[in-house]
């Protein structure tokens, strides 16, 4: 039975030859010939597709590849989050395979299905298909986040009580159970598939952490999802020593051991992509919890450009960033992006003029050109230690994971005051408290006046989803009543919810950013030990946009709710002079 990749005929230069992706991308603007011919290099020495190293990239947007992949092929472009999927049509490839071979089967009529794909020239994907339903294929082009989307709408994919009738029921509890017989649980393929399909779904759904979580009654399952925690199933009581016991067995940790935290790790693919997880387990009243952080090892390190900042705070940044010494630190909670926002700014910094070398815990992506070291404690490698072997490496500019006590903070300094750039975070609530914070580390404030040159704080907030919204005629005037703050003009939005954000209201995330700036009066400032208020009054009079302004900010676009900024930013009352305050 022929194959039919499409019902349109492929577009050509007028001489026959199929226009090549590339040249599709430059036509329309959306990429520049220096940046095609550096994916061109990578294309041609990984043997990876053009498009999917363009994606990582970060030079184009998943969408602009599809259409121009739809374009290229004559195929067309499908958004399965917008038109309706059918069980029946679903069933004719198992999701098993649908995920192996990210494809997804849509219509069919006329003995031809209709199958939309990532990567539509995978030719074996499409005989596979074809060979297993017998049909015709028409071949479509969707992206790898519709493809996810769509992937969840299998009722078979729910980890949930088809997979928990194979269990059976102990007839002892958990105390009572022998270690080998545990240990034959959790490799049982019913506890097997639940964890494997546990960690699956949560990928799909973009999830960065799972928590398993025993309690009175069941075990909770929750996935972080955005940054905030959702219960997503609740798995029955007696199951529960057999999911940790997997996990372990999984993370390379010891099933023995209930009484102490764990830590540990292992890789899994997830729909042709490397997760890494990392597991941290502790005892609890009704026994050991365990959470699983997820680790996308082929999501892009994002361009500056993308990661949100305005046009004012990009700007800012860039003059701190491309200064040939100083430190530039990040400040914010765990979670608020500054390990995100470190990677883009030492992929702008990356070239073969420079010589660029990392400390982290972990090393969480790899940037090619750059030397990357993971903290080792168990063999000295820490911080402190890595940073003093870095100054004798001949660097340019040295990125420090995070600054934790006062030896790290101390040779960070001499670093930066040494002619190297130095790139840090700390946790502090917002820009100016991260001088306090190397004050209380004991720096002598001359030398935090020397070698500082900028700071940034950062949270991430909530994006509305685009097809739910709704407009918020009411919030801006509830929060000049409510807390005293006056919020710009512009077009707010709700949040409502539906099927394609999970019934949230939102769907993605972005930053909002508070970057301090070291000038004169601030180095004067932190010499003469200022307290906080003075640091942040005299910063903002110098240009800082607070977290809470730049929150306002993209409220006001209909970004994120207000809500949302309210959520992630404390905001004290401010009485009759109209500016905004932060705690």
């Amino acid at each position: 039975m022929a194959e039919t990749t499409s019902t349109r005929r492929p577009p050509s230069d007028g001489a026959g030859r199929r226009r090549l992706l590339g040249e599709i991308l430059l036509t329309d603007g959306l990429i520049t010939p220096d940046q095609l011919n550096r994916a061109i290099e990578i294309h041609r020495s990984t043997g990876q597709r053009l498009g999917r190293t363009l994606l990582e990239l970060g030079l184009v947007d998943p969408e602009h590849v599809a259409g121009a992949l739809s374009r290229q092929l004559g195929a067309e472009f499908l958004r399965l989050s917008q038109i309706p999927l059918h069980e029946d049509v679903l069933r004719l490839v198992p999701a098993t395979v649908a995920s192996r071979l990210q494809a997804i089967p849509v219509t069919t009529g006329n003995g031809v299905l209709t199958v939309a794909m990532v990567d539509p020239l995978d030719v074996v994907a499409l005989d596979d298909i074809r060979r297993m339903t017998g049909m015709d294929v028409r071949v479509a082009v969707t992206t790898l986040a519709d493809f996810q989307y769509a992937l969840n709408q299998y009722p078979s994919l729910d980890p949930g009580a088809e997979i928990l009738k194979d269990l059976p029921r102990p007839e002892v509890t958990a105390e009572e159970v022998s270690l080998e017989a545990l240990r034959r649980a959790a490799e049982e393929q019913p506890i097997i598939r639940l964890v494997n399909r546990m960690i699956e779904e949560a990928v799909r759904r973009r999830a960065s952490d799972i928590h398993v979580e025993p309690q009175e009654k069941g075990v909770r399952v929750r996935y972080r999802i955005d940054g905030v925690l959702k219960v997503q199933h609740t798995l029955p009581e007696h199951i529960h020593p057999q999911v940790i016991s997997r996990i372990k067995i999984m993370g390379t940790m010891d099933i023995a051991e209930r009484r102490l935290p764990q830590d540990g790790s292992f890789q899994i693919q997830v729909d042709n992509r490397a997760i890494d997880v990392r597991v941290s387990t502790i005892p609890s009243f009704y026994g050991e919890k365990a959470v699983l952080r997820l680790l996308d090892k082929a999501a892009p390190i994002y361009d500056l450009d993308k990661l949100g900042l305005s046009v004012r705070n990009i700007a800012r940044l860039r003059q701190v960033i491309h200064r040939p010494q100083g430190i530039f630190l990040l400040t914010g909670p765990t979670g608020s992006g500054k390990t995100t926002t470190l990677y883009a700014i030492l992929r702008e910094l990356n070239s073969e003029a420079v010589n660029i070398l990392t400390i982290e815990d972990p090393v969480e992506y790899q940037i090619p050109g750059v030397i990357q070291v993971q903290v080792n404690v168990r063999a000295g490698v820490t911080f402190a230690s890595a940073l003093r072997h870095f100054l004798r490496q001949d660097p340019d500019i040295i990125m420090v994971g995070e600054i934790r006590d006062h030896e790290t903070a101390r040779i960070a300094v001499q670093a930066a005051l040494t002619g190297h750039l130095v790139l840090s975070t700390l946790h502090t609530n917002d820009a100016p408290g991260a001088v306090t914070r190397l004050l209380d580390m004991g720096i002598e404030p001359y030398l935090v006046a020397s070698a500082l040159e900028g700071v940034a704080a950062q949270r991430l907030v909530r994006v509305l989803c685009p097809r739910c919204k709704q407009p918020d005629p009411y919030s801006r005037d509830d929060l000049r009543t409510r807390h005293g703050v006056a919020a710009p003009e512009g077009t707010y939005a709700l949040a409502r919810g539906c099927e394609f954000c999970n019934y949230t209201g939102y769907r993605g995330r972005v930053a909002i950013f508070e970057i301090a700036q070291m000038d004169d009066g601030l180095r004067q400032l932190i010499i003469n030990r200022a307290p906080h208020h003075e640091l942040k009054g005299t910063a903002m009079e110098a240009g800082m946009v607070t977290l809470l302004d730049d929150g306002l900010d993209k409220a006001s676009r209909g970004i994120t709710s207000l809500a949302e900024v309210l959520r992630v930013v404390q905001v004290e009352r401010v009485e009759g002079n109209g500016e905004n305050g932060m705690i």
